[in-house]
């Protein structure tokens, strides 16, 4: 088994690339979880961003008004990103509001049950072990919890992997290393290793800046709701059909 592979460039460089060069996808990660918030009904919710980088996404969280009663807490395994995410936390004085813990999300330290709502976002490539990380997941979800992962698939759309390395160029970063990803069909293999064919799926956009990867849903639903949500995404009037939709 491999190691956690770590980001190809510095903490800090990463912190300010996050901060504001991937403000698109931010707001794709948000309105899905938005979605999937009203879905699950509002009120008290805890949500686990696993793999948060330096946190610059749960900061845009805490900001919107529409997740005002939901618990944060973002884990990283790499000691550096950990340290930044506290720095930026505290700098953007929400330390009140966000917890920053370092975990691998291989063997998390938290119970069973523990998230009503967890997030990842480019993270699945710098697993270790997918299957196991997603049984993590799954085992961190609450009764009724839905995990959302987006993350760059190796065959992603020309278009739109032109305009996340342009992106990525105007901060000085280097051009995404797409061969380091998996391909939709492989993650879906990871769930079916991980025993989740009932309670995953891997959506695959074609269009927009979301044809760039995949979203995996991870859901500890009942029956009848993971089959619904299922249902409504064939036949095309799912919110789950486009996760870059209005709010």
């Amino acid at each position: 088994m491999r190691d956690n592979m770590p980001v190809h460039y510095s903490a800090a460089d990463y912190d300010r690339y996050t901060t504001d060069a991937v403000s698109t996808y931010d707001d794709g990660m948000i309105r899905r979880l938005l979605q999937e918030y009203r879905l699950m009904g509002r009120g008290k919710r805890v949500l686990l961003d696993i793999g948060t980088g330096t946190a610059q996404l749960l900061l845009k969280i805490a900001a919107d008004p529409d997740f005002e009663d939901i618990e944060l807490i973002g884990t990283d395994f790499f000691e550096d990103m950990v340290e930044q995410a506290r720095q930026t936390v505290a700098e953007a004085e929400l330390s009140d509001r966000i917890r920053i813990e370092q975990s691998d999300v291989h063997e998390m330290p938290q119970p069973e049950g523990a998230a009503d709502l967890i997030i990842s976002r480019s993270t699945i490539h710098h697993w270790a072990d997918p299957p196991q990380a997603f049984r993590e997941v799954f085992r961190l979800l609450k009764r009724g919890g839905v995990a959302i992962i987006h993350e760059p698939r190796r065959d992603p759309a020309p278009e739109a992997l032109a305009e996340f390395n342009r992106l990525r160029a105007e901060q000085g970063i280097e051009p995404a290393r797409m061969d380091e990803k998996y391909t939709s069909e492989e993650v879906r293999g990871f769930l079916a290793e991980a025993g989740l064919n009932r309670n995953g799926m891997v959506l695959t956009p074609m269009q927009g800046p979301g044809a760039l990867g995949m979203e995996v849903r991870i859901s500890k639903a009942g029956w009848f709701r993971r089959n619904l949500v299922k249902l409504v995404g064939k036949i095309g009037i799912s919110p789950l059909k486009n996760p870059w939709g209005n709010r």
